[in-house]
């Protein structure tokens, strides 16, 4: 398993690869078994997908400012807080016609910045390691770790958040 998604060939210490696959993947089945089927976890992959898009977009035409260039050259402080905006507003449209909870705009702040730190932190393995992909599926494009990183560091903040406000409510 840990080879098909490319963490044994990124070299990626025992700690990460057990926080990438079991903190990760259980709170991603946790929002999955919350409410509407999938609904929650729909929500956090567009969100995701919503900062990753823009923030791309946004750093490649305006981005001047790099924010870890040894790890990960391209991202910028431009298109990064315009990937957080994206994300936040994604969250905050998908749960507008069900009623605006305090743990929505929680989650709305939190999820662009786990999806980045996710992001960030794939891009150290894999220059640590000194790969350009970090598995065999989908070469040339980051490998499939880096297809779910940003939804895996995201998924437990949002489940925190979720749990929290349980307890508070």
């Amino acid at each position: 398993m840990l080879e098909l998604i490319g963490l044994r060939e990124a070299g990626a210490p025992v700690l990460v690869e057990l926080i990438v696959l079991v903190v990760g993947l259980s709170a991603l089945y946790f929002l999955r078994t919350l409410g509407e089927p999938a609904f929650l976890l729909l929500a956090i992959i567009l969100a995701i997908w919503a900062e990753d898009v823009v923030a791309y977009l946004v750093g490649s035409r305006l981005g001047r400012h790099k924010i870890a260039p040894r790890i990960s050259p391209g991202k910028t402080w431009e298109g990064t807080i315009a990937g957080f905006l994206a994300a936040a507003a994604v969250v905050l449209l998908w749960n507008l016609p069900f009623g605006l909870h305090p743990v929505t705009f929680l989650i709305a702040v939190l999820v662009g910045p786990a999806g980045f730190a996710g992001d960030l932190v794939e891009s150290w393995i894999k220059r640590r390691a000194g790969v350009k992909d970090s598995g065999a599926l989908f070469p040339g494009h980051g490998g499939m770790l880096d297809r779910i990183d940003s939804l895996i560091m995201a998924a437990p903040f949002v489940a925190a958040a979720i749990l929290l406000a349980g307890r508070m409510g």
